[in-house]
């Protein structure tokens, strides 16, 4: 089965966008969507100590779970570290396993259209076909990002993976072309098409025109393969 409709998600045109007290105007690990709010049913604080990643420093975790406006619950855990300055966000995406997959496709039009939110969860296979970027499940975690964001993080990601990448050599070369690619499509100056492929259908492409269908985007959802759901451990489980 292959539906097409326009979006999972209607926002209104104000100032601040808000779910359980979370303003999605702001990075989603801003230390001021990071709260305890007593009015809001399940928006609890928790924290616990952990050590920090860059310099083993005690710190603490913070953790609460939010809404993704008219899409999932997701569960998000922030740490600063006081002693180095090192900062790190794990985002989880809460609720059951969906029943089937769910493939995104996006079509990037205009400058405006990298400005438009994006979740991509761990389990998502994300591709750009024009400079065949295929990212597998797993890279750079779960990300709630604009897209532009999106491909800031992948330029940086791919830049760290490949520290020899800089030189004369040809292949160095390539590499900084492609980079370049990347940065031009950043920047909105060239149409490109973006590909979420989820078999947990956690993933998601703000739509401006809902609840009416948007002419960029279309979503299909289609039955899990054996084979992803071997990957995803669904068959091993016991009910």
């Amino acid at each position: 089965m292959i539906a097409k409709f326009g979006a999972f998600a209607k926002r209104e045109f104000e100032p601040e966008l808000t779910a359980n007290y979370m303003d999605f105007s702001k990075p989603i690990d801003d230390p001021a969507n990071i709260k305890d709010n007593e009015e809001t049913p399940g928006h609890e604080l928790m924290t616990f100590e952990s050590h920090c990643y860059a310099c083993t420093a005690k710190g603490e975790v913070r953790m609460c779970q939010a809404t993704i406006p008219y899409f999932k619950e997701i569960i998000i855990m922030a740490f600063a570290c006081e002693v180095c300055g090192h900062r790190s966000c794990e985002i989880k995406q809460g609720g059951g396993i969906s029943e089937k997959a769910t493939k995104i496709t996006f079509s990037v039009q205009k400058p405006t259209d990298v400005n438009r939110d994006l979740f991509k969860s761990d389990t998502c296979l994300f591709c750009i076909p024009e400079v065949e970027l295929e990212l597998q499940p797993g890279t750079l975690g779960a990300v709630y990002t604009t897209v532009e964001g999106m491909l800031e993080k992948i330029i940086e990601h791919l830049d760290e993976q490949n520290p020899f990448a800089h030189g004369d050599s040809a292949t160095n070369q390539e590499f900084q072309a492609f980079l370049a690619k990347l940065t031009e499509l950043k920047e909105g100056n060239k149409p490109f098409t973006i590909i979420m492929d989820d078999p947990l259908s956690n993933c998601f492409i703000y739509n401006p025109y809902a609840p009416k269908d948007d002419p960029q985007i279309v979503v299909e959802v289609y039955e899990r393969t054996e084979e992803q759901n071997d990957d995803l451990g669904i068959n091993d489980m016991r009910v």
